[in-house]
């Protein structure tokens, strides 16, 4: 698993629990990038693949060799919204 670095920093801002979800989903695409529970992000792109976990969202590319993360983001109407 790889992180552009805008994904790297805004992990290691999130707050404690969202990092934890962060982490756990993370660990969940490592296991199976292609799973049932993710789906593709774009209709016209076979590598992009978007899944979720609570209100953390993540973006992340499929290739031969990595997974990398593309964007993450945190949807709480009760806190705001970030989107990175």
């Amino acid at each position: 698993m790889h992180f552009t670095e805008q994904v790297a920093r805004f992990r290691d801002y999130m707050p404690a629990e969202d990092r934890k979800t962060f982490l756990r989903l993370v660990e969940r695409i490592t296991a199976d990038p292609e799973g049932a529970d993710s789906y593709l992000a774009y209709t016209n792109d076979a590598v992009t693949r978007a899944a979720w976990e609570d209100c953390v969202m993540v973006h992340y590319v499929v290739t031969s060799f990595f997974v990398v993360v593309i964007e993450a983001d945190i949807y709480d109407a009760s806190r705001g919204f970030n989107e990175v």
